[in-house]
């Protein structure tokens, strides 16, 4: 059996409904992704960028759900 990449898990929690998008604006945007058994924070700001409370590093798979739903508009 093949392992899901982080992005394929992504695509899967947000199919699922995992991902709630608690607040937008142009200067941040804050969600939760109900992972394996926890749910994580998420958020990006312009000073700290993509951050997520999972002890994966890199791009995880929640933020990889989320990323696939905010787009950042260039200035």
């Amino acid at each position: 059996m093949t392992r899901e990449n982080a992005r394929a898990k992504g695509m899967r929690y947000l199919g699922e409904g995992r991902l709630t998008v608690l607040y937008v604006d142009p200067d941040r945007v804050q969600a939760e992704c109900r992972g394996t058994g926890a749910v994580y924070r998420l958020r990006w700001s312009e000073d700290e960028g993509w951050t997520c409370t999972c002890p994966a590093r890199g791009r995880c798979s929640h933020l990889w759900a989320l990323l696939s739903v905010a787009v950042r508009e260039a200035p």
